[in-house]
């Protein structure tokens, strides 16, 4: 190993050192030795993930090879492991302020300056070195700094300090965070300004909001009052502080807070003053204490809003392990994701959660097979979603726990995170994951549509889905029905298709179900998934609540147990995310996460997240087929997604079979052409199927087609629609281009053969029957062609011209003659062949004009045979 050590029971600057090295040397490991100083240790319980360490306990066997010794060069200052290790590395390089100093007794290579602070020294290094560092980095420095110069105060600091002061602020340093954690040292007139602000101090409540106010006065000027009311801030820990100090003739305001309910800095600008949304001061030129904090309580009202809450910054949906799952399991999961921490489910409930250095220790003693359970903490610490974020902060620090589950009526709906935290206030260093949700602000909602279920529902539906939910109850199952049942049934649409999700395991309540129901089962393990077939033929298709996740873009998903929230959140858009369920006690209560309710009232379409289009290409067509269905809008923000996926080649990684499928689907659409000129919009099509562009002449072509598809479906029984559509599509296609899209979209080769001759004679073929020619004349042209062929023929014809065709086809199949073959043999002698075919034909194309009747045809025949006999005496 090589590793980066400080002095045991470090404070700031011997961490924040420990942390500049690492950026320097990123290949070492960060050691901690002894308990972090009170403050530091506070820190770290919000901003651990962002700086991992490890301790001296964690070195047992461990080799070390290299060594890196900030903040102090004394051996004996160092932790005990850690002073045996030091004796046997000979790689050793050591930084620190205390030049000094008589036990330098640390061999190796030594960087020892005259600075404030030993974080100067590493920050010089860092600059000359181009290292960039974020706001979370700069304002971890700027603490250290500030801790060890007493706020620039301290005869040891230097022009180096105040140079890194000036880099840190330009770098974001945040300074309401480094006076959270600054410790401060009055004088003896701010000791006795501060003892009376501590004595006068009262908490007051304006508009639901916690405030504290208090009143000291002096006669004499004593300076340096924001420090005095930062260390009563700190002291106290109220959220918000406003103290008001008369010095002589003056009053001075200063207020803090750490609530994002509170605009301090409003407030006191108002007043005349400056600073920050959480720190500001001003001066007044009045004596009167006491008008000065109604003033004060009167204007703040008008800067009070609400803040961040746990909805607002919680990280959702939320991966979970359950608690029957083996250590090993786990481990898979959190390797594959990156999760450093699950929740614990357990018959629904919430039992506890697990870290992965739990997890990773219990690797490392060969408990692979050992259940989670044995070693998640069952410390449950929750919030809900409207619980302040400083509270939620506060939770964090003084239970030492680096993620709190967000609950709602019992049910998991986030989790936030160390992360989430640091990002509620350094939006700059800490980027939100790829797969952000679109739909952040949303209201989640619990409504309870009991009464439309029973209201919109055949009763024989509505006893169905309570069985289903009994079943549920008797085996500790939660049971939902989602998808578009639920979407159907807030439309006032009607839709008897049911998709049951069961939370932990679906295939033993399909097992249960089945067998209850006295009905048909086929299972699909390999999906979670199973189908059951009641006798009347009603279908149940039940899926183990899972979520899927990619393991590259446009590829099929693996999938995994999961919550019903991660269940709904791998769906295609949020008006299909949306569940109803079926237990006893919670029947009808729809469970709507996304906002999917509001965009169904608002007619939009809108996707979960914005990887969505990117995972899973197809639901790009999608979205254009629901928005046509319905009359919706695609949302803003999806519209943008999906443009961006269809430039950025994604359709072109999807398998052609997939493509044709959700193309087939929009096809069986009641307005398929609105369709198709919206895939054109968002230029679907030219990516699908190269060298089509959609005109008005094409379109003008799709209505008459699909004008003409209801009676030709009909009449033949079966159109392939893809085919008809394809024929309009590929008409002006060379012979490379068709090769292709055969290839990608499996299309016949029958199909391409008579697609390249019957393009040849459409317009002509058009002509002939807009024209009203005999029925015999369109027969000798399209004997052979297909239904589809012919749809594509009713493509290039107006309403009144596709009535003459159907007349045709019509006559066409009802045209029977009597004679054949063998009739003309036996009778007239004529040797089989070709002479008889034609014969036929002449007969027949006679009876399709109308020319003879079924009487006639003997003497038609006849007739022909003699008009030929003389036609060959003529030629001799």
């Amino acid at each position: 190993m090589k590793i980066i050590v400080g002095h045991r029971n470090p404070d700031f600057d011997c961490f924040a050192s420990c942390v500049a090295a690492r950026k320097i040397y990123p290949d070492y490991t960060i050691v901690l030795s002894g308990t972090p100083q009170q403050n530091l240790a506070q820190y770290l319980g919000i901003y651990e993930e962002k700086y991992p360490f490890i301790t001296e306990k964690d070195l047992i066997d461990q080799s070390v090879e290299s060594m890196i010794v900030v903040d102090t060069a004394s051996k004996e200052r160092l932790g005990t492991q850690i002073q045996a290790i030091v004796e046997n590395v000979s790689d050793i390089l050591v930084f620190d302020h205390h030049p000094d100093i008589k036990e330098i007794s640390i061999k190796g290579e030594k960087r020892l300056e005259s600075v404030g602070a030993t974080i100067t020294m590493l920050l010089e290094e860092i600059r000359k070195r181009n290292i960039n560092i974020d706001s979370i980095d700069a304002t971890l420095f700027a603490i250290a700094i500030y801790e060890d110069t007493g706020n620039l105060l301290y005869t040891t600091t230097t022009v180096r300090d105040i140079d890194a002061i000036k880099y840190l602020m330009q770098k974001g340093a945040n300074l309401i965070e480094v006076s959270d954690f600054i410790k401060y040292d009055l004088n003896y007139d701010q000791k006795l300004i501060f003892e009376s602000l501590l004595s006068n101090l009262e908490t007051i409540q304006i508009d639901g909001v916690t405030v504290s106010i208090s009143i000291a006065e002096t006669d004499k000027f004593v300076g340096g009052l924001n420090a005095v009311t930062s260390k009563l801030w700190y002291l106290e820990g109220t959220e918000t502080l406003i103290c008001i100090v008369r010095t002589g003739k003056k009053i001075s305001v200063i207020g803090r807070t750490s609530s994002n309910d509170v605009d301090i800095g409003s407030m006191i600008a108002e007043l005349g003053g400056g600073g920050h949304r959480k720190a500001a001061s001003c001066t007044l030129n009045t004596a009167d204490v006491l008008e000065v904090k109604r003033i004060i309580l009167e204007t703040l009202k008008k800067y009070l809003n609400k803040g961040l809450r746990a909805k607002d910054i919680m990280s959702f949906p939320v991966r979970v392990a359950y608690a029957e799952m083996t250590i090993g399991e786990v481990n898979k999961i959190m390797e594959r994701t990156g999760h450093n921490g699950l929740p614990i489910i357990e018959g629904n409930k919430l039992v506890g959660i697990v870290t992965k250095k739990a997890v990773d220790k219990a690797m490392n003693h060969g408990l692979h097979n050992a259940p989670i359970k044995s070693i998640m903490s069952s410390k449950l610490i929750v919030v809900t979603p409207e619980t302040p974020l400083n509270k939620i902060r506060q939770i964090m620090v003084e239970n030492d726990i680096g993620r709190i589950p967000v609950v709602e009526h019992g049910i998991l709906v986030g989790i936030i995170t160390r992360t989430d935290v640091m990002r509620s206030s350094f939006s700059d260093a800490v980027t939100r994951p790829m797969r952000k949700a679109i739909h952040e602000t949303v209201q989640m909602a619990f409504v309870d549509v009991r009464d439309l279920l029973i209201t919109n529902l055949p009763k024989k539906i509505i006893d169905l889905l309570k069985q289903l939910g009994q079943y549920g109850d008797e085996l500790n199952l939660p049971v939902y029905i989602v998808g578009g049942f639920v979407r159907d049934l807030l439309m006032g649409n009607p839709n008897y298709d049911m998709d049951i999700v069961v939370e932990r395991d679906g295939l033993a309540f399909a097992d249960y179900a089945a067998e209850e129901l006295k009905a048909k089962l086929v299972k699909y393990e390999k999906f979670l998934t199973a189908s059951i077939f009641i006798k009347n033929g009603f279908r149940i298709d039940i899926a183990t609540a899972r979520t899927e996740y990619y393991q590259a873009p446009t590829e099929l998903p693996q999938v995994e147990v999961s919550t019903i929230k991660k269940d709904l959140y791998r769906r295609d858009f949020t008006i299909n995310a949306m569940a109803i369920k079926l237990n006893s006690k919670d029947f009808g209560t729809l469970i709507d996460f996304f906002g999917a309710k509001k965009d169904l009232e608002n007619k939009l379409i809108r996707c979960l997240h914005t990887l969505s289009f990117i995972e899973d290409p197809t639901r790009i067509l999608r979205a254009v087929r629901f928005e046509t269905r319905f009359g919706f809008k695609i949302e803003l923000q999806t519209t943008q997604l999906m443009l961006q996926a269809v430039q950025q080649g994604y359709l072109e990684k999807v398998t052609g079979q997939r493509l044709r499928q959700e193309f087939e689907k929009i096809l069986e659409e009641k307005d398929p052409v609105a369709a198709l000129k919206r895939l054109s919009d968002f230029e679907i099509l030219k990516h699908m199927f190269p060298g089509v562009f959609y005109t008005a002449t094409m379109e003008e072509k799709l209505k008459s087609l699909f004008s003409f598809l209801t009676w030709a479906e009909e009449f033949f029984g079966k159109i392939n629609k893809f085919y008809c559509v394809m024929f309009v599509f590929l008409e002006y296609h060379g012979d490379t281009a068709l090769d292709q899209i055969k290839e990608r979209y499996g299309l016949a080769s029958k199909f391409i053969d008579e697609l390249k001759i019957v393009r040849k004679m459409i317009v002509p073929l058009s002509k002939i029957v807009s024209m009203r020619l005999n029925f015999s004349d369109i027969y000798k042209v399209t004997q052979g062609f297909s239904p589809e062929a012919y749809c594509y023929l009713a493509s290039y014809l107006d309403i009144d011209s596709q009535g003459y065709l159907k007349q045709y086809l019509e006559k066409s199949r009802q045209t029977k003659i009597k004679v054949n073959g063998h009739f003309l043999t036996k009778n007239f002698g004529i040797n089989p062949g070709r002479i008889v075919g034609a014969m036929l034909e002449k007969v027949y194309c006679a009876k399709l004009d109308g020319m003879i009747t079924d009487d006639q045809e003997e003497e038609f025949v006849k007739r022909l045979l003699n008009e030929s006999i003389s036609s060959k005496a003529l030629e001799q």
